[in-house]
């Protein structure tokens, strides 16, 4: 692993330790949150995940940024429990790589989201760039904030040729 991914990694860990700590106690206190109430009232997430990636066929590890913006499904049926959107990754090593996808996740617990993220990556392999079709799977544990959440972040990408695996920690703010 190079200095800067190791860098931005012990970051990232750091700063979901302290968040983590920070709000220990309002978490204690609030043992039941009602699902709807720590959304905003449009249902919308702006998301931002940091962390580390290994891509499998190439060897190689990298700085993984991934950023997407959430609808929550509205309504008590079963819709209460998805939500779609948008999102975009990049992966930061030697050879660089890009995904856009959307993505449909699903809440089937209260800090649980298990997300579904068809779309396509772009990696440039040789000097020359190639695109193709890539399924993005994550889940996520969010503990509640005063106006976000956070939380560890693992997530699987699979292309035609490639794979990556990635951890990391997600923070995401409703709006």
């Amino acid at each position: 692993m190079n200095r800067e991914t190791c860098t931005a990694v012990k970051a990232a860990t750091a700063i979901a330790i302290g968040l983590s700590a920070s709000s220990t106690a309002a978490y204690c206190q609030q043992q039941h949150i009602d699902e709807h109430e720590h959304h905003a009232p449009g249902g919308m997430e702006m998301g931002l995940s940091l962390g580390y990636a290994y891509l499998k066929e190439e060897k190689t590890r990298g700085l993984n940024l991934h950023v997407h913006v959430m609808k929550r499904l509205p309504g008590e049926g079963l819709g209460q429990y998805f939500s779609v959107g948008l999102g975009v990754e990049t992966i930061l090593s030697s050879e660089k790589h890009y995904t856009a996808m959307v993505s449909l996740a699903f809440h089937p617990l209260q800090n649980l989201v298990l997300s579904l993220s068809p779309g396509v990556a772009w990696a440039r392999h040789e000097g020359a760039w190639e695109s193709e079709y890539a399924t993005h799977l994550e889940a996520t544990y969010v503990f509640e904030g005063a106006d976000f959440h956070y939380g560890p972040v693992l997530g699987y990408s699979r292309t035609r040729d490639e794979q990556h695996y990635n951890i990391g920690v997600h923070v995401g703010m409703p709006f």
